[in-house]
This record gives structure tokens, C-alpha cells and sequence, in this order.
């Protein structure tokens, strides 16, 4: 093929009866199409948030229904466009076999369905992230950022006025941070600027007002992965201001300085004694998932407790040391998977910390966005690494 006929011959195939050439003829519908579609589908997404926000009141199952159907939709447009690794395979497996012997060893089905729906929220959020990158977060933060502003309010407690929902405030907080990270490459929206900023200091705001101490401290947590320790400034301009700063936060919201537990060690210990002198299946098995809900239920000092308020126990408590180790095992492998980014980690931290004095598992919504958080901060890294996903 001589080069002055070959792109004509080209040409005229493509018009003939190459659909993919055709389809290249004519670049201007196809990424109008997908605007729109992109679009639909985004209000869509904000739409299953704000239902599941405005659920809560009904109970946290349907809410989580509706998170975990978001968040596989989020992935249904993104599966296929990469191979899975072996290390991602290998955490997919750990996580199927902590969802498989969940239900086996419990005898109350529905319990031990609610506790693997609620395990698969931040994984699933993570994936997402992962896959998707940042623009999948502006969907979750506007309708979040809309309840909270709405449903928020003073409540007068044993210790004061404190503001409600300081773990949406949390979630939100986390993905303002993500959002803020500027990977300076093709295919991204970039930085959110100030309304990224706005939000963020929205979501400071409700975590303090809400004087919840554990909130405050996974907020820190995810802070300190954005800190630059070997620069003089940090040292001696930045942790000086911050600790002024700290101070007068705890000057005015002495709550915070708190080390009472509200109950908890009491629990715990009742708990771990019932586990220790439990059976050796018990031990290596578990009592099953709804176990501890069963129990806290017939204990009148604990009616209005609700849960143990320590997953890490609880997954020990309900799934044995068995599933304890899967359970441990599982967030090894998502740290691993995303210890390019150093926010990332920070962010999973965070939860990990949250699970030591709250019942964490059963805050959907910090979980998927924590884990969108997560995911998003590394698929940042990983663009700005290797210049392409």
C-alpha cells in the first residue's frame, strides 16, 4: 500500500462498514452522551445518599442496604478497566472468608447477615475510591453536608450542651481532606479550592461542638498524614500555633479532658470473663453474631448501652479468635494495599482507632466514606506515581 492511498483506502473502510470508525468520525457525541449519562447517574447517586441519611430514623438496615447498593453501582462502571493484583486477590479472599464464617458459625441468621453487611461497607467505599477516584466523592458530600447542616442540634446532656452526629461531621471532615489533593494530571477534576475548604471547616467545627473525644482523636489522626515534620517551619511556626489552638478548644469544651468511659470498662471486663471462661469452641468459634446485642438487651444497667462499644472485642466476642484473625488479617491487607499513600493509611487508622471505644461497624456512612476517602487518596498517588490508572 503505496502512502498516498493508504489513509484514503482507510477512510473510506471506516465509512463503510467499520462501526468503530464511524464512531471516531464523530467525536462530539459520543463524550456528550457521556456528560449526560455522567450526570444522570451522579444525581442519581445523591439521591440514594440523601434517602439513606433521611432513613436513619427508621434504622440503620435500610441505610445500609441503600450504601451498599451505591457503592456497587460506583463499581459496576469501573470493573474490568484493571487487573486484579495478587495482593488486592488475596484481600478479596480474606474478606470473603471473614463474611463465610460470620454466617456459619452464628445461629441467628439475620444477626449474622447485618454484621457481613456491615463489614462490607468500608472495603466496598475503598474499592470505589480506588477505582473510581474523586469525583466519586462530590455525590456523597453535598447531600451529607445538607443533613447535617438541617438535622444538627444542641442536645442538653449529663455533661453539657454537645452537638449531634459527630460521625457524619467525621465522615464529611475526611472527605473534604481527600477532596483538597491535587494529583496534576489528565483525567481528574483537580481541587475543590475553597468550597473543599468551607466544608472542612464546617465538619471541624460539628467534631468539636459534638465534644465526642474519639472523633476528635480519629480527626488528629487523619490531620497528622498531611503534616510535614521535616520542615523547620512545622516546628517552629506550625505545632506551636497548634497547640495554642488545642489549648483553647479545651479551655471551652472541658469535656474532652474527660477519662471517665461511660460504663464501657465495666462491660468490657463482664464480656471478656464470659469469653475466657467460655468453652474452648466458644473461644476458637465464637458465640455467634448477635450474641452480645442478645445479652445487653436482658441487662437492666445496660438497656440503653446498645452495644459493647469495642468491635475489635466484639468481633472476638461473636466470631472467636478464628475470626479475629481473619478480621486483623483483613485490615493488614487494606493498609497494605494502600501504603503508597500515606493519607490513606492515616484515614484507616483512623477507623481502626474509632473501633477501640465505638461501635463503629454500625456507623455506615463513616465507613463507606471513609473508605471513598481512603481509596481516593491512593488512586491520587498512584496517578501522580505512574501518570495514568
Amino acid at each position: 500500500m503505496s502512502p498516498s492511498t493508504g489513509p484514503r483506502q482507510s477512510r473510506q473502510r471506516k465509512k463503510k462498514g467499520d462501526n468503530t470508525g464511524h464512531y471516531r468520525d464523530m467525536p462530539y457525541m459520543g463524550p456528550r452522551r457521556a456528560g449526560i449519562l455522567q450526570l444522570f447517574v451522579s444525581v442519581m447517586g445523591m439521591a440514594v445518599i440523601a434517602v439513606s441519611l433521611w432513613a436513619l430514623p427508621l434504622g440503620g438496615t435500610i441505610t445500609k442496604i441503600l450504601l451498599i447498593l451505591w457503592a456497587l453501582a460506583g463499581l459496576s462502571g469501573a470493573v474490568g478497566r484493571k487487573a486484579l493484583g495478587l495482593d488486592a486477590a488475596l484481600a478479596l479472599l480474606v474478606g470473603a472468608g471473614l463474611l463465610v464464617w460470620v454466617v456459619v458459625v452464628s445461629q441467628d441468621l439475620g444477626a449474622a447477615i447485618r454484621l457481613a453487611g456491615n463489614l462490607v461497607i468500608l472495603p466496598l467505599g475503598l474499592a470505589v475510591g480506588m477505582m473510581v477516584g474523586q469525583r466519586c466523592l462530590w455525590p456523597v458530600m453535598i447531600p451529607m453536608l445538607v443533613y447535617v447542616l438541617i438535622d444538627s442540634e444542641f442536645l442538653l446532656t449529663s455533661e453539657g450542651w454537645r452537638l449531634n452526629n459527630p460521625f457524619l461531621f467525621l465522615a464529611l471532615f475526611v472527605m473534604a481532606v481527600a477532596w483538597r489533593t491535587k494529583p496534576n494530571v489528565p483525567g481528574e477534576t483537580g481541587n475543590a479550592g475553597f468550597l473543599s475548604l468551607a466544608m472542612a471547616v464546617i465538619a471541624v467545627g460539628g467534631i468539636f461542638a459534638s465534644q465526642t473525644r474519639i472523633a476528635v482523636l480519629a480527626m488528629a489522626i487523619v490531620l497528622a498524614a498531611r503534616i510535614r515534620f521535616g520542615s523547620a517551619w512545622t516546628w517552629l511556626l506550625g505545632l506551636p500555633l497548634a497547640g495554642l489552638v488545642l489549648w483553647a478548644v479545651m479551655d471551652a469544651l472541658p469535656r474532652l479532658l474527660f477519662t471517665h468511659a461511660s460504663g464501657r470498662l465495666a462491660y468490657w471486663y463482664l464480656f471478656w470473663q464470659q469469653w475466657w471462661q467460655g468453652t474452648a469452641q466458644n473461644r476458637w468459634l465464637g458465640f455467634g453474631a448477635g450474641a452480645i446485642e442478645r445479652q445487653l438487651q436482658h441487662l437492666q444497667t445496660a438497656s440503653s448501652f446498645g452495644a459493647l462499644h469495642n468491635d475489635h472485642f466484639h468481633m472476638l466476642y461473636e466470631s472467636g479468635i478464628v475470626g479475629a484473625a481473619l478480621w486483623l488479617t483483613g485490615w493488614g491487607m487494606m493498609i497494605w494495599l494502600v501504603r503508597a499513600s500515606r493519607g490513606a493509611v492515616y484515614i484507616l487508622l483512623a477507623v481502626m482507632v474509632t473501633m477501640i471505644t465505638d461501635n463503629t461497624l454500625s456507623y455506615g456512612h463513616y465507613l463507606l466514606c471513609s473508605g471513598l476517602a481512603a481509596g481516593v487518596a491512593w488512586h491520587t498517588q498512584m496517578q501522580a506515581d505512574d501518570g495514568e490508572f
